[in-house]
């Protein structure tokens, strides 16, 4: 049996207990885990714990009251379907709650196990739709990782998070150094094979929470969340090295296979204690995995660039 894990933001212990008696009863296949929070303050912390599988939203609740609410919970970084729930049954509040960002909505005299259990099936379903089609915006087509683009929006979100709970977190900026020459002596094609292996282990062996991405080119970038202290960072940045610095066979333009040993610079900064914004972070970032690049070591941080140029 599946368990659908559900967040229900509803200050009015009445009425959450409907809703959880309502799920219970529920028939079929799909169980409802269901988690109530009564305040923003509750939700916000739980999100940033555990992802839900749906959120079910009261908009009037004591700190905030109307479509507000539904902003103010878009803010949180759900990433999950919301479904509204509330006494207004008025045709134009629904229309309005979904151009905000809502999946669905339940006026709650309308309320029954089918018809909730129904509106969450669906509106899982169309959220997922959705994000698979923002995907094909913000994937690249060719290693299947978030793209340029996608790296940018999500390094102003981690810069965000950073200054709101205190968390520092890393960036490694990954650059393969013999990758010219094999496009040159076996083709675009080994070139390609390439990316995708390189790409294909930086997505297995990554963090739940870390966020990878192709920068351009040959070179990639990983945000890893929740990482304040120099030793942490190295750590990190090595096991990439040691990841990725192998060799791989590839087949050539002939189709005969090519090993290649593949080497790679990466050069690794903190936020906030390296940077003060996303560009002067990439910039520093660059610059290190630069530093590494031309004095042939495998890696290096920003602050040890500094202190070996001073």
């Amino acid at each position: 049996m599946n368990t659908c894990l559900v967040y229900l933001l509803e200050d009015n212990d009445e009425d959450a207990y409907l809703v959880k008696r309502t799920l219970a009863k529920v028939e079929g296949r799909q169980k409802f885990n269901v988690k109530h929070f009564i305040n923003l303050e509750q939700l916000d912390h739980a999100i940033n714990t555990v992802k839900p599988d749906v959120l079910l939203l009261d908009l009037n609740i004591e700190e905030s009251q109307g479509l507000s609410t539904l902003i103010k919970v878009k803010q949180l970084n759900i990433r999950a379907p919301i479904v509204v729930l509330t006494g207004v049954s008025e045709t134009l509040f629904r229309e309005k709650a979904i151009q905000l960002g809502a999946q669905d909505y339940i006026p709650k005299h309308e309320l029954s196990g089918p018809l909730l259990a129904r509106t969450i099936t669906f509106s899982k379903e169309r959220y997922e739709m959705h994000r698979n089609l923002e995907n094909l915006v913000v994937m690249d087509k060719l290693t299947m990782l978030h793209n340029r683009g996608a790296f940018d929006t999500e390094l102003e979100k981690a810069i965000s998070g950073s200054e709101r709970y205190g968390h520092g977190f890393g960036l490694l900026f990954i650059d393969l150094d013999n990758f010219k020459p094999v496009n040159d002596t076996l083709g675009h094609q080994a070139g390609d094979q390439l990316l995708k292996i390189i790409s294909a282990k930086l997505k297995m062996y990554k963090r739940a929470s870390d966020f990878v991405a192709r920068y351009g080119g040959d070179e990639f970038v990983v945000i890893a969340p929740n990482l304040c202290e120099k030793n942490q960072l190295k750590k990190l940045v090595q096991h990439k090295y040691d990841l990725l610095s192998d060799t791989y066979c590839l087949q050539d333009e002939s189709g005969c296979i090519q090993e290649v040993k593949l080497s790679l610079s990466i050069g690794a900064v903190i936020y906030p204690s390296d940077a003060a914004s996303a560009a002067e972070l990439v910039a520093k970032a660059d610059k290190a995995m630069y530093f590494a690049k031309s004095n042939q070591l495998p890696y290096a941080l920003y602050n040890e660039t500094e202190s070996t140029e001073q």
